[in-house]
């Protein structure tokens, strides 16, 4: 049986993507497939500023390179702990992989956070480098070409474009639409989806293991829960107010001799011997 998701997708190919407004509201945008000339467009929007950067003396990414290691940036050691970075990720990866779901959960914890370590560790490596790399004329052309294509497929709902000419999409004043609509061009270009961060094979089980440990905290809650009735049914209740019955009963009358009254006799037998 077809899911609805499934019939969405046949009857809405355009990709989807949503953003949040500033009064919190969810706006849902559409990337549609561009035409031919929208293609040839973007192409020659990177032609144009390729050209304009290297008149304007921007670095070429083998010029660029070429600096990086004068610099001592890109050097044999850097090179050499990149390797062992990707080496020891794969493995790791492939460890985690091949882990059973009977695996203890502690293992799989253990394993899934030094992938996400090591793959933090190549990201930063990669950053060294990708920084100086954003400056050149490839990569300036190749954002422009982006931009383009993003002011050209960006849909609403009905299938009206977002902006109606690349002017528009420059001088549009919600930046976060821009930098998001833009974001998941490139995503869309590359294949990726907008979670894939997300869906990554260790982010897959630290979610799944999260999960876990709180469904058993919701069954202990629930267990409690469903044994603290019977408990406090034991407990006799105590009454917060004294019955009328007791309040009002007379005091009982204390027996035996009162006082004095053994001395009053003992002075009255030494009266009367006096007067004899």
């Amino acid at each position: 049986m077809a899911k609805a998701e499934d019939v969405k997708e046949i009857l809405d190919p355009r990709r989807e993507f949503t953003l949040e407004s500033p009064d919190n509201e969810i706006n849902h945008y559409f990337i549609a497939n561009p035409s031919g000339e929208d293609i040839r467009k973007s192409d020659w929007q990177y032609s144009k500023i390729y050209n304009q950067a290297i008149v304007d003396g921007f670095l070429t990414q083998a010029q660029m390179i070429g600096v990086l290691k004068d610099k001592g940036i890109l050097d044999d050691e850097y090179t050499d702990k990149l390797e062992s970075v990707r080496t020891s990720l794969a493995a790791e990866l492939f460890k985690l992989e091949n882990l059973l779901d009977e695996a203890d959960e502690s293992d799989r914890e253990a394993s899934a956070l030094e992938v996400a370590g090591l793959r933090d560790e190549l990201f930063q490596m990669n950053q060294m480098v990708n920084g100086p790399m954003g400056n050149t004329c490839e990569n300036l052309a190749e954002d422009a070409r982006t931009e383009y294509l993003t002011s050209r497929i960006i849909q609403t709902k009905d299938g009206e474009n977002l902006w109606d000419e690349y002017d528009n999409y420059r001088s549009e004043e919600n930046t976060a639409l821009c930098v998001k609509s833009r974001f998941e061009v490139m995503l869309w270009m590359q294949g990726l989806g907008s979670d894939f961060l997300e869906n990554t094979p260790e982010q897959k089980v630290l979610r799944g293991i999260a999960q876990s440990r709180l469904d058993r905290a919701l069954e202990a809650a629930e267990a409690e829960a469903a044994d603290a009735p019977a408990e406090n049914a034991k407990v006799e209740e105590i009454p917060l107010e004294v019955p009328a019955e007791k309040a009002t009963k007379p005091k009982a009358k204390k027996r035996g001799r009162p006082k004095g009254t053994a001395k009053k006799k003992t002075v009255k037998k030494t009266a009367a011997k006096k007067e004899d």
